[in-house]
C-alpha cells in the first residue's frame, strides 16, 4: 500500500460518513463484543470533526475528534486547559486494512487535524493495551502520549464493563518537532 492509495480529510459528506459510521458499528460489535452498539450517527457526531483514511474513495477508517469532553474533572487534575483540549473518540480501522503503516499516516493526519483545530492536548478512552498500542505509535511520531490512570467510572451504556484507561497525547510537542525538521 503506497501513500497515494491512501487519503486522509475531514469531511461532513454524508456518503463517507455513513461509510463511516457502518465500519464503527462493525469494529465495535465484533471486536469489542458490543452486539448492542449502534454505530449510527449521533449528536456528538454532529457536533465533532469526523477524520477519514479513504482508500478508492472508500471509507477504511475514521475517528471522532470533539471539543466536547465530560471528563472535566480529569482536565482540572491533569492541569490541562479545557478550550485547547479534545477527545479522540469512536476510532476504527476496517480489520482487512489495518497495517502498521495506515495507522502510522492515520495517526500523523489526526494529529495535524488537532492542531489545526486549534488544539494541543488530545484525551482518549481506552483499553490498556490500545493505550499502550497508541503511546508506542505516537511516541514514534515524536509526540509524547502517557497513560495516566484506571478510570472505570467513565465507561457507560454500551462500554460499562469494558476496561478504561484515560490517557493524553501532548500535540504541541510534535508541532515544535515538524518545526525543526
Amino acid at each position: 500500500m503506497t501513500n497515494l492509495s491512501l487519503e486522509f480529510r475531514i469531511t461532513r459528506d454524508g456518503q463517507l460518513l455513513e461509510q463511516y459510521y457502518q465500519l464503527r458499528e462493525r469494529c465495535f460489535r465484533s471486536e469489542l463484543g458490543l452486539s448492542d452498539f449502534d454505530g449510527s450517527e449521533d449528536e456528538q457526531d454532529r457536533r465533532s470533526h469526523i477524520l477519514v483514511a479513504l482508500r478508492e474513495g472508500r471509507c477504511v477508517g475514521g475517528v471522532r475528534i470533539s471539543s466536547h469532553i465530560s471528563l472535566t474533572s480529569q482536565i482540572d487534575l491533569l492541569g490541562l486547559n479545557q478550550e485547547t483540549c479534545c477527545m479522540w473518540e469512536r476510532f476504527a480501522i476496517d480489520p482487512t486494512m489495518r497495517t502498521l503503516y495506515l495507522f502510522r499516516e492515520f495517526s500523523m493526519h489526526l494529529i495535524d487535524a488537532s492542531l489545526e483545530s486549534g488544539y494541543s492536548n488530545a484525551m482518549v478512552l481506552s483499553s490498556l493495551t490500545n493505550a499502550r498500542f497508541y503511546r508506542r505509535c505516537h511516541t514514534a511520531l515524536g509526540v509524547k502520549f502517557q497513560i495516566y490512570r484506571h478510570v472505570p467510572h467513565c465507561a457507560q451504556g454500551v462500554f460499562s464493563g469494558l476496561e478504561h484507561y484515560l490517557s493524553v497525547a501532548h500535540l504541541e510537542r510534535s508541532r515544535a518537532l515538524r518545526i525543526a525538521v
